[in-house]
């Protein structure tokens, strides 16, 4: 068995499964369902205790902000900056949710990050957490 975090690298996808499982009873509360679709090779080198901190934190902030709905977990690699996407559809109201992400984004500064928000017309909502480091997509 590969271990996830060895000599500071993170696997991403693991780190996902195991706050989500740690979800799990209030996203079924709140008839909600979490879908992880980062790759399972993406690692990335960074402090997992801080990326799990805001990851978490941004994930308990959208369960707790809505009801009945699907919330995708995806990650994206652009050069040396990850990109993880929590998106749902329908359900969170964005002006109160941005309301709460004040700490969320202090602490995601700590490590050279941002978190920003998106909704569209068709009132889907992207909540994005990018953050700079060294990245690479095992083998």
């Amino acid at each position: 068995m590969k271990n996830e975090s060895t000599q500071n690298q993170l696997t991403l996808q693991a780190m996902v499964n195991r706050i989500s499982v740690n979800s799990l009873s209030a996203v079924a509360e709140k008839h909600s369902f979490i879908v992880n679709d980062i790759p399972p090779g993406i690692q990335v080198s960074a402090d997992e205790h801080m990326v799990a901190s805001v990851f978490g934190s941004l994930l308990n902030t959208i369960i707790s902000h809505t009801e009945n709905c699907c919330i995708r977990i995806s990650a994206k690699l652009f050069g040396k900056e990850v990109l993880i996407n929590l998106k749902e559809s329908y359900q969170v109201n964005v002006r109160a949710f941005a309301g709460s992400l004040r700490e969320i984004k202090q602490l995601a500064e700590k490590i050279g990050g941002t978190v920003t928000i998106t909704s569209d017309r068709t009132r889907e909502t992207n909540i994005f957490f990018s953050f700079a480091n060294n990245l690479s997509i095992a083998a």
